[in-house]
């Protein structure tokens, strides 16, 4: 069909601008592979001019104008734009289809989605005037304090090309709802209709510079927008590694980023469905948009007793699918965006075959088709989870297949993989589809369905596929997460004698052990920072801060204490800095614990209870409640009615995991505490620290440490409630319980993190038993045997027939020929000679219940070290039982 495509400029302070550089950029229809047009090519210096327009249309006549405006002033330009998308919206149907290449059926209702999520917003707008000024409840009548929603800024917004306008109303319309104003620069390989939305906003009378559109290449116009100084939030939709970039790059200025990036979404289909039903979800789940989606659900995860008939009937459905030019009559299936990307899928297809996979249908140009970037819907079995086609993102219209047996196996499988934007469930039974739905690692699930999309409901993803969520109600929440490390006192730093916690670097599973909640803090939604808290020197986690800052893709800072707060007293101590972020509730978690933390439900909880806390806890026997402090709390309503870190007469069957949540009001309620004890006489308790450096340390003489018991004057006031946790919990209060934890810790990767566990087959490498962990760069013999349960570290070496069972090997060991490791953590630099053997009974609470070999400690060949503590540097040449070698 023939469409003239309007040759559009630059959108500038609301009007047409060429770009400084004059250049532009041919727009390919990628179905008949012809040049239909051109669009403005945007560098840095546009980017300049842009920005300035948007930080003026902020701040024009003191905000009057948009910022500062009512809600209910920028509604009217929102449903202005809304009514005239739907007067355009034959037109805009039929540029995003030539453009984009995608069914005319399909261009059609995005647009539809388009002026729905316009008039959505416009809503949202008006909502936000009622919010203005929300009051907060003190608990002093003397002072008053409400909430002031203010806009962020200047926001820039980067989109794809799989939905051009679509996606870009996405980031648009809220931003424009909460007064920011907005540059927004689409994919080159698709910006037409995002030009024709700016002669939208020209005709409504959008005020000048509230929304700018800048069409060039990335790093010419993406990146200057993403790095300018004056830019307070970049929002980002596409691959993983430009979202990295954009990330890094905001970063350098501490700027905010929201990133909706890849995808390999599962979708699990049980043998209870409807054959028919389940396929064409299938079908639609991956070959929608010409399979260009990054939530497409394009591994099908197949029970393996339907697994035969199902894949009939879905071949039949792909095989229904009309491919041709997307203004034909009954298109289904149009190209895919560019060469580039053609060529993409068909290596994929054909690296597939060449790792031993089966092309079922499909992976080739159409036959009928000669030109354009055209490629069969296409269907895999036959794969393995090493396979790239399982691992890799392909932004095609390719599935592959894997069976499954059981709903464990399923779930294992579903979330072996570093992406999470999205994952579907398909069973007739509506309580596995409850469990399943919430052991999926997934930003969204569907549920009976795949695909749909509402602009109500929040849209984003976990792990790889970014963090923020677009859509839905405008939120303000921010959540802060603290975990407490604590400090080299006696006992924490890992020596042989310790009856404390390990250091928190010390290797839990192979992640050092505040890792773990750091890890958990992966789930919380709207997570703005995590600070760790301690008084280790700053130079021992200035690597793994960094490292971590990259993974979660979220900013982590270590503060150091000058003394030993306690929990409360800490979190208050660095209140300002933690307040910085204005977070809407904060995470209190302590290092030494092991449990799987229930962050996001214990939020949902706290926000329901509406109290100032909100503390996990554990039902245990009486005789375990008695060592941990008293807690008492109503089993109705959940209240803590009596709390005390000392246990008194009477003993609860709930204890403290040491796992908080908190409203900022907490802070004024520690301040009054602290008063008071600051005031009273003979409260003040000496801690083991302050045992331990009384010599040559002296502690100010007001000084006053604040514990967890902070939390008794709560008590019984409606201030403080408890979340009771089902999952495994304890204290690591012992050497031997950072070996249970470690292995607890293993199980638990089978199935949150199977990629971290080890495998091998004793011919080419070492023969492994359950649960192991591995570092790449230790160094197993292939007769070795490991397992279960054995965690080992970086540069270790296991010599020829070795032998481990539960225990933990840290940096730089060497377990040499046949020697025998049992129930037992060796240290840093140690060796174990020649069939020598380092065991003990596996009693984790007992003094020796483990053996420990500290630092540098060396076993001699035929050296037997059993229910032992051996400290650092020590040479063992003789045989030892029940001893403590000092």
């Amino acid at each position: 069909m023939s469409i003239p495509i309007p040759s559009r400029q630059l959108f500038i302070n609301g009007e047409w601008r060429e770009p400084i550089n004059k250049n532009r950029i041919p727009i390919i229809n990628p179905a008949t592979e012809q040049i239909i047009g051109d669009i403005p090519a945007a560098t840095a210096e546009d980017v300049e001019v842009a920005v300035a327009a948007a930080r003026n249309a902020l701040t024009r006549n003191k905000g009057k104008d948009w910022g500062s405006a009512t809600g209910a002033y920028r509604a009217k330009y929102l449903r202005a734009i809304a009514a005239k998308v739907t007067e355009k919206k034959d037109l805009l149907g039929k540029l995003e289809a030539l453009d984009n290449g995608k069914p005319l059926d399909e261009a059609l209702w995005d647009i539809d989605d388009v002026a729905s999520c316009f008039e959505y917003y416009a809503d949202q707008a008006e909502a936000l005037d009622a919010k203005q000024k929300a009051p907060i409840s003190l608990p002093m009548d003397t002072f008053k304090a409400h909430v002031l929603k203010q806009p962020l800024g200047v926001v820039g917004l980067i989109t794809p090309w799989n939905y051009p306008l679509l996606m870009a109303t996405w980031k648009v319309a809220p931003a424009l709802a909460a007064g920011c104003t907005a540059v927004l620069k689409p994919s080159e390989l698709a910006s037409v209709t995002c030009l024709e939305l700016a002669e939208v906003c020209r005709e409504v009378g959008l005020p000048p510079g509230v929304l700018n559109i800048l069409t060039g290449l990335g790093p010419d116009a993406g990146s200057p927008i993403a790095s300018h100084p004056d830019v307070d939030k970049v929002a980002f939709t596409g691959s993983t590694a430009t979202g990295s970039k954009i990330m890094s790059s905001a970063a350098q200025l501490v700027k905010p980023v929201t990133l909706e990036l890849g995808g390999k979404s599962p979708l699990v289909v049980f043998d209870d469905v409807d054959l028919d039903q389940a396929a064409e979800w299938t079908a639609f789940g991956c070959f929608w948009t010409n399979g260009q989606i990054c939530s497409a659900t394009s591994r099908l995860i197949l029970h393996e007793n339907i697994a035969t008939e199902f894949l009939d009937r879905l071949v039949k459905w792909v095989k229904n699918i009309k491919i041709s030019d997307p203004f034909e009559e009954g298109c289904r299936m149009g190209p895919v965006i560019s060469q580039g990307q053609y060529e993409k899928v068909l290596k994929f297809v054909s690296t597939a075959k060449s790792e031993g996979a089966t092309v079922l249908c499909g992976g080739a140009r159409p036959e009928h088709l000669k030109k354009g970037y055209f490629v069969e819907p296409t269907i895999i079995t036959d794969v393995t989870t090493s396979m790239q086609i399982w691992r890799e993102e392909v932004f095609g219209p390719v599935l592959c297949v894997k069976t499954f047996s059981s709903e464990d196996e399923a779930i294992e499988l579903a979330n072996d993989t570093q992406y999470g934007l999205g994952a579907a469930v398909i069973s007739k039974d509506l309580d596995r589809c409850e469990r399943v739905t919430k052991a999926l690692q997934a930003g969204i699930v569907w549920v009976n369905c795949s695909q749909p999309c509402f602009c109500q409901a929040p849209w984003g993803g976990t792990k790889r596929s970014g963090f923020g969520r677009e859509l839905g109600e405008c939120s303000d929440e921010r959540i802060v997460a603290v975990i407490m490390v604590g400090g080299p006192t006696k006992g924490t730093r890992f020596r042989p004698l310790s009856l404390n916690i390990p250091k928190p670097l010390f290797p839990l599973a192979g992640q050092p052990m505040v890792h773990h909640p750091i890890s958990a803090c992966k789930r919380i939604p709207n997570l703005a920072q995590i600070y760790l808290i301690g008084f280790y020197e700053e130079r021992e986690f200035t690597i793994y801060v960094s490292a971590i800052s990259n993974e979660l893709k979220v900013p982590v800072r270590y503060l150091k204490e000058d003394k030993p707060h306690g929990s409360a007293g800490c979190l208050y101590n660095f209140r300002d800095t933690i307040m910085e972020d204005n977070p809407s509730q904060i995470f209190l978690l302590n290092c030494d614990v092991c449990c799987s933390f229930p962050l996001p439900e214990m939020l949902e909880a706290h926000r329901s209870y509406g109290g100032m806390g909100t503390i996990l806890v554990s039902k245990v026997s009486a005789e375990s409640a008695n060592q941990f402090g008293e807690l008492v709390a109503d089993p109705v309503t959940n209240e803590v009615l009596h709390y005390t870190e000392r246990p008194e007469t009477f003993v609860s069957d709930r204890i403290n995991c040491g796992v908080y949540v908190f409203s900022p009001e907490i802070f004024t309620a520690i301040g009054g505490v602290s008063s008071h004890r600051t005031n009273s006489a003979n409260i003040r308790r000496i801690t083991s620290f302050e045992t331990l450096h009384s010599a040559t340390r002296s502690l100010p003489s007001d000084f006053v440490r604040l514990g967890q018991d902070i939390l008794t004057p709560l008590a019984g006031k409606k201030q403080m409630y408890t979340y009771e946790t089902m999952d495994f919990w304890e204290q690591i209060k012992t050497p031997g319980m950072s070996l249970k934890c470690s292995g607890l810790y293993l199980h638990q990767f089978r199935v949150t993190s199977p990629h971290l566990l080890a495998s091998g087959d004793g011919t080419n490498c070492a023969t492994i038993i359950g649960d192991v962990y591995v570092h790449p760069s230790a160094k197993l013999h292939p007769t070795a045997k490991i397992g279960p349960n054995v965690s080992i570290s970086a540069n270790a070496r296991v010599g020829a027939g070795a032998r481990l069972v539960n225990c933990i090997l840290l940096d730089d060991v060497e377990i040499k020929e046949n020697a025998v490791v049992i129930h037992s953590i060796i240290g840093w630099k140690s060796t174990v000679g020649k069939w020598s053997r380092v065991q003990a009974e596996g009693n984790y609470n007992a003094k020796l219940g483990i053996t420990i070999l500290g630092e540098s400690v060396i076993v001699e060949d035929e050296v037997v070290v059993i229910k032992s503590i051996v400290l650092p540097n020590k040479i063992l040449n003789v045989s030892v039982q029940d001893e403590i070698i000092l």
